[in-house]
């Protein structure tokens, strides 16, 4: 694995500024506070670090006070916007070769997440996951991005054959979730606590619908090029045990090592080895967060050490009490006293 930083294309951003210079924003102000020179949006190879893109983010956000900007990004893009690889995409024959190919060389679109494709007799199911640790406001702004593009394409491909679907999205309900409501007939669902992505649930017959424009020539050429272009995306080099706290962190309770492993389709041993390189073990970074979690249960009240201990997935009260004062050095009735303007929990 190299340890070279993962990036992602500045082409989808830079549609976003000029869509907000049309707007009247002072784009040049926000380039300057968000540290962006401005000759990189003119490149087609120009790309940002995960840094660079959290600061266009957040001096955006500043300067418009709008919440939506990630939403917007996925609305600005075109299949055309992807490069050689959107070119592939719009000579499909169904929308099952669209995300088929997509999935085999997300990375050239985004180095953060990774995508893959899964199917059963009644449904197909899409996730894209993230491969780097980054902020949580980056990960819903991509999150977002994400699945409004995802939602455009297929209205785009479909047409009047569109029929509802859902996506799901690793984050709370946003400010501007009107405008995902106005996206009938897809259904758009928002979990804070489910495990950090992006899943898209469609109907196995919808993949099948033949689309206008396929060129199985095209399609081929276009697969020879990515081959040419592809580096396979993976958590950067001293970042994997950031990476899968990261994970963890987001997940709705105790996930293994393997479904972290499924996630960026490699071996839970390749995981474990990069881990060791980091000094560092899963069983570790696993009961870490387990146990921020039990101070967080804690410090917010309302919550008895047994209703506590039963959340996490201790047998007891007492085996969780046990493991708590080991892990973080006092009891956990002793934690809710130091707590401050706390109830204390029985």
């Amino acid at each position: 694995m190299s340890g070279r930083t993962r990036r992602i294309p500045v082409r989808y951003f830079a549609l976003l500024v000029s869509h907000l210079r049309a707007q009247g924003v002072d784009t040049a102000r926000l380039l300057r506070i968000g540290g962006i020179d401005s000759s990189l949006l003119e490149r087609d190879d120009g790309t940002l670090h995960p840094t660079e893109l959290e600061h266009l983010m957040f001096a955006a956000r500043d300067l418009t006070g709008r919440t939506d900007l990630g939403f917007e990004t996925g609305r600005l893009a075109h299949l055309t916007s992807h490069g050689i690889l959107g070119y592939g995409m719009l000579s499909c024959q169904t929308p099952d070769q669209i995300y088929q190919l997509a999935s085999r060389y997300f990375h050239l679109i985004n180095e953060l997440f990774a995508m893959r494709c899964r199917r059963t007799p009644d449904r197909y199911e899409v996730i894209y996951s993230p491969v780097v640790a980054v902020g949580r406001e980056l990960l819903y702004y991509i999150q977002e991005a994400i699945a409004s593009a995802n939602e455009k394409t297929l209205r785009v491909m479909l047409g009047r054959h569109l029929a509802p679907y859902d996506i799901y999205l690793s984050m709370p309900p946003p400010p501007h979730r009107q405008r995902y409501a106005e996206l009938t007939p897809v259904r758009f669902h928002f979990d804070e606590h489910a495990l950090p992505g992006v899943r898209v649930v469609i109907g196995t017959a919808l993949m099948n619908t033949p689309l206008p424009m396929p060129s199985p020539l095209v399609v081929r050429q276009v697969e020879a090029r990515c081959e040419e272009l592809s580096r396979r995306p993976t958590p950067e080099a001293a970042g994997w045990g950031e990476y899968v706290t990261m994970m963890l962190r987001g997940a709705p309770g105790q996930i293994t090592l393997d479904q972290i492993a499924g996630r960026l389709r490699v071996s839970a041993r390749t995981i474990d080895r990069h881990l060791k390189k980091e000094n560092l073990q899963f069983r570790d970074l696993s009961q870490q967060v387990r146990f921020e979690r039990a101070c967080q249960m804690l410090a917010s009240g309302g919550v008895t050490v047994s209703q506590v201990a039963e959340r996490l997935g201790f047998s007891d009260a007492a085996n969780f009490s046990r493991s708590f004062r080991r892990f973080i050095g006092v009891s956990p009735s002793r934690y809710l006293q130091q707590a401050p303007n706390r109830e204390t929990a029985r």
